[in-house]
């Protein structure tokens, strides 16, 4: 009952604090930019709140059990996708005054019909985004709690809808902020008590030359069919059906693939070799260990995937709309550039402390790899290592930290959706934003519920990928290039937007099953981010149609604020 207790007590704090926002909510600038008078530290909070998601908290460290340090590379690319947002995009977009992304782009490019397709492009992008933090909706609550997968992700999305239909960004800012100290510690006491546990010396040495066996007798439950390869003959029993028979009190299980029945319970040998999930190499700890090493990994190309994702992940997390718009809630553009300073200090000790749970996830919990509930590694590690009354503490205390993971960025990437209906394509008020949010939250949660067996981690490369190829060349460009025409804006986005989203959807569908083929489709920044500025460049530089009163923009963006000096008495 204790972490359900922890649960709880974040969902109703949450509550009370979003609707709390309510009596702030009357004004557009309220509503949309908290009327631009967010302290730089206050929403350094809140901006952690967003980017310590369900894909950092859960994705990573299940990436990393399943294909070892290689998933390093997503981390690094959000990394330096922060420090390029202090460094180029969040002083001079404050500047500019503009309420979202496409407003910005409408106003710097004198481009109306411009402006609706990057609303678009925010709408597809975010979309993705949410859908991965609904399936770590739906696989928490399941492992906390034993309800089908469908109620945590139907219980976030109303939870979310609700809240932002109250108090709009005000009242979010708030939210998000509080969310981060569950986040952070989340991760923080967990990470020490297995850190200490580790360095005594009381785990199984985490590289080898051997494969994941079970070191005790292990029950495995195995929520959805799956199809997994078992690598030498084994007796096993259990509850459910395996290839269609029912499971019998000594079944033999013969070497090859084998399809489980979801709800299937099977019990497992101590020193018998982990069977892996179809489609998941066996790797030994050596290898598992070695960067860029011989994986199959993105098609068997473990190099380009390390290139694609840095590129996704680095322009994708600066041009992400629910993290480039909280910087237009702080009073100035110097306030903009010292909220992601903030970030950066902490954001950085959080990505460090996440490894940690994917290595010893592998040897204590090695279960995960066979039925492909490796996004719950983080909730699962620290009980299993401490167990009793103390094992129980430290899950409320991660499963607590996921619950705000999760509700905290689906607040951020529900507002951008819904600010890009209401305030971008409509160009509505206030009561249209609350419909469109409602309408979004309905329409994710449909999705969410067919996005079980995609891992989180999949979902956000596909959000970055688009975000990085067909918005973030608008914002560089236009910010920093006064040659950039509203044309050349319009040929970047529709290159850049369609072709990624087009590989998406490809990789998505399954069309493509291996080779050079899936590592190209399923992470195209590699490809697509390059394309979308050459075109930009190049329609631009032939481009007659030059932007009218580009030095008074350039101005507006780039010369900082007189700040406001104290009266002398």
């Amino acid at each position: 009952m204790i972490p359900i207790v922890a649960v709880l007590t974040v969902v109703t704090l949450t509550l009370g604090l979003g609707t709390a926002g309510l009596r702030y909510a009357r004004t557009t600038s309220n509503f949309f930019v908290a009327s631009r008078s967010v302290h730089p530290a206050w929403n350094a909070f809140a901006v952690c709140g967003e980017a310590m998601s369900a894909a950092s908290y859960l994705g990573i460290p299940a990436l990393i059990m399943v294909f070892g340090p290689d998933m390093l590379w997503p981390v690094a690319g959000w990394t330096v996708g922060f420090l390029m947002l202090s460094l180029f995009f969040a002083a001079p977009m404050r500047r500019f005054g503009s309420y979202t992304i496409p407003e910005f782009i409408e106003g710097r490019l004198d481009s109306p019909g411009l402006r609706t397709v990057v609303a678009i492009m925010v709408i597809v992008a975010s979309w993705f985004f949410f859908l991965a933090q609904l399936k770590g909706a739906g696989v928490v609550v399941r492992s906390l709690l034993g309800t089908p997968y469908w109620v945590g992700v139907v219980a976030v999305g109303m939870l979310v809808a609700l809240n932002l239909s109250a108090g709009g960004m005000r009242g979010i800012t708030f939210v998000q902020g509080f969310q981060f100290f569950f986040i952070f510690l989340g991760i923080l006491v967990p990470f020490v008590v297995i850190a200490t546990i580790w360095q005594r010396g009381d785990i199984a040495p985490i590289i080898s030359d051997k494969t994941p066996t079970f070191t005790e007798d292990t029950t495995v439950e195995y929520p959805n069919d799956t199809t997994i390869v078992v690598g030498e003959q084994q007796v096993v029993s259990g509850s459910g059906t395996i290839d269609g028979a029912p499971i019998s009190q000594a079944m033999l299980i013969e070497v090859g693939q084998h399809r489980i029945s979801a709800g299937t319970e099977v019990r497992w040998t101590a020193g018998s070799l982990v069977p892996h999930q179809a489609g998941l190499e066996p790797l030994t700890g050596i290898a598992w260990a070695q960067p860029l090493g011989d994986k199959d990994l993105a098609g068997g190309h473990p190099t380009y995937f390390s290139i694609a994702s840095f590129i996704a992940n680095a322009f994708g997390i600066a041009s992400l709309p629910h993290i480039v718009v909280r910087f237009y809630t702080n009073p100035t553009g110097r306030a903009a550039r010292r909220t992601n300073l903030y970030v950066l200090a902490l954001i950085a000790p959080y990505y460090a402390m996440l490894p940690l749970f994917a290595a010893v996830g592998r040897v204590i919990r090695p279960g995960e790899l066979s039925n492909g509930a490796t996004d719950a590694i983080t909730v699962l590690v620290g009980g299993e290592l401490v167990g009793g009354l103390g094992g129980e503490l430290l899950t409320a205390v991660v499963t607590a930290g996921a619950v705000a993971a999760f509700l905290s960025t689906s607040s951020g990437l529900l507002i951008a959706m819904a600010g890009a209906v209401s305030h971008d394509v409509m160009s509505a008020g206030i009561p249209q934003f609350r419909w469109a949010v409602w309408g979004g939250a309905i329409i994710s949660m449909s999705a969410g519920l067919l996005v079980e067996q995609i891992d989180i981690s999949v979902l956000i490369s596909w959000s970055t990928s688009i975000a990085a190829s067909s918005i973030g060349p608008l914002l560089l460009l236009g910010i920093w290039w006064p040659g950039l025409t509203s044309r050349g804006a319009l040929a970047a986005a529709l290159t850049g937007g369609s072709l990624s989203t087009g590989a998406v959807l490809v990789a998505l569908f399954g069309l493509v099953d291996g080779g050079w083929p899936l590592a190209i489709f399923t992470i195209p920044a590699a490809w697509t981010v390059p394309m979308a500025f050459a075109v930009a460049v190049g329609v631009s530089h032939w481009d007659s149609h030059k932007v009218a009163d580009i030095g008074y923009k350039f101005a507006l963006l780039h010369v900082p604020e007189v700040e406001p000096q104290p009266e002398l008495s």
